[in-house]
């Protein structure tokens, strides 16, 4: 039994061999293990936005809008039951907004997240003001608050819905 063993043991290591060899020559004529055996000229290219990019688009997004939201999916189409809860606030008070899908862009997604310095989505700012999500929004409405708040006569133009 151990003589089995150790043969399969020494098949494995042989085949493994033979992988890092072979694997070594389709590297030298430019495949990568990084994309399952596809040329360089093939692989998918990166776009990640550095993280000044991503902070502009923020800063942009909000001062270019009176009231925006980060949310999951789109106005039309919530995809999280938070994000629902803040548009069905936001048409209940007749406020007109504009959105970003933070599902559709994982570095705006987590960019917010910093910018904020709040953990969860969905995100509403107000005259470029963080207001907060779901949860603080509805407080806001039962305390009285939002109607104040939607109703500044100093602020920005709302935008429209959009997505990112």
């Amino acid at each position: 039994m151990l003589r089995a063993f150790r043969s399969v043991c020494q098949q494995q290591q042989q085949l493994q061999s033979a992988r890092r060899s072979g694997w070594s020559a389709l590297q030298e004529l430019g495949y990568s293990s990084a994309a399952d055996g596809v040329h360089s000229d093939f692989q998918p290219k990166s776009h990640i936005e550095s993280p000044k990019s991503v902070d502009e688009q923020i800063k942009k997004d909000i001062e270019d809008n009176r009231v925006f939201l980060y949310m999951k999916g789109n106005p039309a189409a919530p995809q999280c039951g938070f994000s629902n809860t803040v548009c069905k606030i936001l048409d209940a008070y007749d406020v007109k907004f504009a959105s970003a899908d933070v599902l559709q862009d994982e570095e705006l997604r987590e960019g917010i997240k910093k910018y904020s310095e709040w953990p969860t989505i969905p995100q509403l700012f107000v005259n470029g003001e963080f207001v907060g999500g779901a949860d603080i929004l509805m407080g806001m409405h039962k305390e009285g608050e939002l109607e104040k708040l939607f109703s500044d006569p100093h602020g920005k133009e709302a935008g429209a819905h959009h997505g990112s």
